[in-house]
């Protein structure tokens, strides 16, 4: 499902596509997701659910998963984010805690995204997506 998702129609109406390869620091997730606002924002979209699913799954694929692959893009009114990384770990939902500091980032997407999930990339990677309608 993935490849449909990245494969741009070809009448494709107004909009945005960016695939980039940031550095796998916390500025580097910061970099990005000032990126998506500021070309969301310039489209007359509200950023701010994107961005939060942006920041979830770039920040999970830097702490887990080293360095990362992002491709974000605006086509139909649909928000579409990737986030690739190169490790063999699978994803893991946590369960809910009232204890443990982190872990929320899955819960997160999960509650904010109107779709997403985890594609195999590359030898040992995956792919993680979400989608979400562009207000």
């Amino acid at each position: 499902m993935l490849a449909h998702l990245l494969d741009p129609p070809v009448e494709a109406p107004p909009g945005f596509r960016f695939d980039i390869r940031p550095a796998a620091t916390p500025a580097g997730v910061g970099a990005v997701r000032r990126l998506l606002r500021d070309a969301l924002t310039a489209a007359g979209a509200d950023p701010d659910t994107p961005c939060l699913l942006l920041s979830e799954l770039l920040t999970n694929a830097v702490l887990h998963g080293a360095a990362a692959s992002v491709v974000m893009e605006l086509r139909d009114g649909r928000v579409l984010i990737v986030v690739a990384d190169h490790s063999p770990a699978p994803v893991e939902r946590l369960p809910e805690s009232t204890v443990r500091t982190g872990g929320r980032g899955l819960a997160l997407v999960e509650a904010l995204a109107d779709v997403w999930g985890v594609a195999p990339f590359g030898a040992c990677g995956k792919a993680v997506w979400a989608s979400v309608t562009a207000a």
